[in-house]
């Protein structure tokens, strides 16, 4: 059985603009982060949850700053490829 929501999605990068002062690069799974797999979720899921957006099968392996916890926060290799990606609203499907 799946669980679809509707959600806000951002996107970030590993620099201390998108991830503070003390962004060390590493995601809070403890490793690197990877582009097209990474999403940080918000703190109800599991690390390791698959979830669907956009036809596109991503792994919670990090989390969102606290104040914007129920967002979602797709990994991007770069800051530019980031802010590229802007603020959406999306259908987000939670993987058995």
């Amino acid at each position: 059985m799946t669980n679809t929501i509707h959600a806000v999605i951002t996107a970030y990068c590993i620099c201390t603009k998108c991830c503070g002062p003390h962004a060390t690069g590493l995601n809070a799974a403890g490793h690197k982060p990877v582009e097209g797999v990474s999403i940080a979720g918000p703190r109800a899921y599991k690390l390791g949850t698959r979830v669907e957006i956009n036809h596109h099968v991503y792994v919670i392996d990090d989390r969102t700053a606290k104040r914007f916890d129920g967002r979602w926060d797709v990994y991007r290799a770069s800051h530019k490829s980031a802010l590229k990606w802007g603020k959406q609203e999306l259908t987000v499907t939670i993987l058995p």
